[in-house]
């Protein structure tokens, strides 16, 4: 009995390689300057008018100072809520 031989065919074809994930963004912050990667915890807001253009903008901001501008706003406008009432 003759037993089968395998049959290798070479291909000259170049590998396969899967694409590289997409890099994460990375961002400056808007207040503090720190370089960071990843989404932006949160963003300010500017508004600015031209004739009768109105833009915004949106600067992202880390962590530390989104965190800091949102306890600002609240903070203030709890002051605002017991100077009217």
């Amino acid at each position: 009995m003759v037993e089968p031989k395998a049959i290798i065919h070479l291909f000259h074809t170049p590998d396969f390689v899967p694409p590289s994930a997409e890099p994460s963004p990375a961002f400056d912050c808007d207040m503090c300057g720190e370089h960071f990667d990843g989404e932006p915890a949160g963003s300010g807001l500017f508004m600015w008018t031209r004739g009768e253009e109105v833009r915004f903008e949106e600067p992202p901001l880390c962590e530390a100072c989104a965190q800091n501008v949102t306890l600002d706003a609240l903070t203030r406008f709890e002051v605002e809520e017991e100077e009217e009432g």
